[in-house]
């Protein structure tokens, strides 16, 4: 697993793929594509502040595809414009 922030992360492409993980093992994927999934992600960046759940992203490739623990929560809500 990479961190995405020590690697120049992409939060707003397309291709990527958001899951929340909490602490039962529950997995979420994460809608991010559309101005109507604001508010998801609004929920989704507290319950990562508040550390109830895990934020992951797979950042896929051409040969791969690389799973990224979203570690920089600024950057995240920076990105989709959460405050």
């Amino acid at each position: 697993m990479r961190s995405a922030k020590e690697n120049n992360f992409p939060y707003k492409m397309s291709t990527i793929c958001y899951f929340e993980v909490d602490k039962d093992g529950n997995v979420s994927q994460i809608p991010h594509k559309n101005k109507s999934d604001r508010a998801r992600l609004l929920e989704v960046y507290q319950r990562a502040i508040d550390k109830t759940i895990t934020l992951y992203a797979v950042w896929p490739g051409n040969w791969s595809s690389d799973l990224f623990i979203i570690d920089d929560l600024d950057a995240f809500a920076k990105e989709f414009d959460l405050f």
